[in-house]
């Protein structure tokens, strides 16, 4: 009696275990490795699924727009901290030569058309925390 008794006790915790998970409120939803096929990833807020298809090798260079439809931005690089993907903004945009690069998360941006798009103005960007060399890990190919 006892071994029917565990086993159906057992049943029910596994039957509900996807349950629990799903019903989590507040929690970030941990995305798939995926390494394999290069694919962005992140572990916080809801990511374009259009970025999440780029490398941060596809990433590095393109040009950002803003809010007004205007050319406000160049990504740098992607980097990662506490288990958040961020790009790396530059917003001076000049000659390669930057002394205001940003952390932007990445579920900030998102695709239109063939256009990487950030719903924000240069001014609010540069307002954002600047990049610090040493406080995050630069992330090299796919972003998980």
């Amino acid at each position: 009696m006892k071994t029917i008794i565990t086993a159906c006790g057992v049943a029910a915790l596994l039957l509900a275990t996807p349950a629990m998970a799903e019903s989590m409120s507040g929690t970030a939803k941990e995305v798939p490795n995926n390494k394999a096929t290069g694919q962005v990833a992140a572990t916080h807020g809801s990511l374009d699924p259009a970025v999440a298809k780029m490398t941060a090798a596809q990433l590095k260079g393109k040009d950002v727009y803003g809010s007004d439809g205007k050319d406000i931005a160049e990504i740098e690089g992607i980097v990662r901290k506490g288990g958040q993907t961020f790009a790396v903004i530059d917003v001076d945009h000049i000659a390669d030569i930057s002394d205001k690069d940003v952390v932007l998360p990445l579920e900030r941006l998102h695709m239109k058309d063939k256009r990487l798009t950030v719903d924000m103005t240069e001014n609010e960007l540069k307002g954002l925390e600047s990049w610090q060399k040493g406080k995050y890990e630069d992330v090299k190919g796919a972003l998980r």
